[in-house]
């Protein structure tokens, strides 16, 4: 049996390292076990009770038969329960990460137990997941733009299992129609997040289901910013993406995305009859982009949402607009939970999405406050398959 079925099909678990800290792995796995209605009991020889659960001094204290004595200590300490596991005949040691070694696994095998090194809150996790939710670019696509073979395989594999993929992007809506076409993500219920959570949409009618426009007058006092220091701007409105000051370089980066007009416009009043959803300054030097953020009275920045992207923008979306609020919306949309959501990213705009998110990924290429807050951080790259490894990492495929 895989560790999953061993779970589910065994009932009374001693949980060895019983913490009363709310915030411990332990006292998660003991109320996760007893969230499916297993019997539990805590073992821990400097507690009397948690909440109001009696905690036991020692294995020899429980009347009752155990299934599967999780272990949850240091394996320093951790080995001096084997012999004791052993004669109260409990057939399974689960051993938690971080509390294994190779002298554990050893000796419990000369003596006969199962061994299994697994997370009991992963396990439960992988059969909770409802949907995943993935940004594009550096992360799912490739650096041509399209998703690799593994990639593939992988969201078929959710689609399956009924699990929803919806992508969230930076990008408009009307840019991603290739990534949907090849997922074929037209099913009554999938969705898109685009303009960093700007934008929601219903993919099968193309009915905008949330939007978030940036006030035209705001709009315009960031395009003069832009126009003062020189830096490349892109202007989103709902079907076109305006460029100004474009360079060889950014050219060739956008020379596949749909849309793109250049222009040389002094202010945006040639779109006051259009909503615009985003706005955002291109330049490769990221410290840079940084310090504009000095240049921008409080007033102005209390009414935008500024995020970072692919080492290369400056992203101006209207306040209170992000990848998580996006979260928050599709979450009560499809009437599931916000644990059940699994969210991968690579950047500054991904953060909110991975901290709002009951399981989080990161490819081996994300920012490193990124992988600080991912919960898996893959060893992959997004030209390596890293979602698909990711999907693996957290047992949902």
């Amino acid at each position: 049996m895989n560790a999953y079925d061993v779970l589910v099909s065994n009932q009374k678990f001693a949980v060895i390292g019983m913490s009363d800290d709310t915030t411990r792995y332990s006292y998660r796995v003991f109320n996760k076990l007893l969230d499916y209605d297993k019997t539990v009991y805590g073992i821990n020889p400097r507690l009397n009770h948690v909440d109001e659960h009696t905690i036991y001094q020692d294995l020899t204290s429980i009347e009752d038969d155990i299934d599967i004595a999780v272990l949850m200590v240091n394996p320093k300490i951790g080995i001096h329960y084997l012999e004791s596991i052993k004669n109260k005949n409990i057939p399974y040691l689960w051993i938690q990460p971080g509390a294994q070694s190779d002298e554990i696994i050893s000796k419990a095998k000369t003596l006969g137990l199962k061994v299994i090194e697994s997370c009991v809150l992963r396990e439960y996790k992988a059969k909770e997941i409802k949907a995943v939710i993935s940004d594009l670019d550096e992360t799912l696509l490739q650096k041509d733009k399209t998703i690799s073979e593994v990639n593939l395989r992988g969201i078929q594999a959710l689609k399956e299992k009924g699990i929803y993929f919806i992508v969230a992007t930076g990008r408009p809506f009307y840019s991603i129609r290739e990534t949907l076409d090849t997922l074929d993500l037209y099913g009554p219920e999938d969705l898109s997040i685009s303009y960093n959570g700007g934008m929601i949409h219903h993919n099968q009618t193309k009915e905008i289901l949330s939007v978030n426009k940036l006030d035209n007058d705001l709009a315009n006092w960031i395009y003069q910013l832009g126009l003062d220091e020189g830096v490349c701007m892109h202007i989103y409105v709902e079907n076109q993406t305006y460029a100004y000051n474009m360079n060889d370089e950014e050219r060739e980066h956008v020379k596949n995305f749909e849309g793109m007009v250049e222009q040389n416009h002094q202010s945006l009043s040639f779109l006051k009859d259009q909503p615009i959803l985003k706005v955002l300054f291109q330049n490769l030097d990221m410290d840079y982009l940084h310090s504009l953020e000095d240049k921008i009275p409080s007033e102005i920045k209390d009414k935008l949402e500024i995020s970072y992207s692919s080492s290369r923008y400056m992203e101006f979306n209207p306040k209170g607009v992000s990848k998580g609020a996006a979260v928050e919306f599709v979450a009560k949309y499809l009437n599931i939970k916000i644990d059940d959501i699994l969210a991968i990213g690579d950047n500054l705009n991904d953060l909110g999405m991975l901290k709002i998110s009951g399981v989080s990924g990161a490819p081996l290429n994300a920012h490193e406050a990124i992988k600080e807050v991912a919960i898996y951080n893959s060893n992959k790259n997004y030209d390596e398959g890293a979602v698909y490894d990711i999907l693996k990492k957290t047992k949902v495929i």
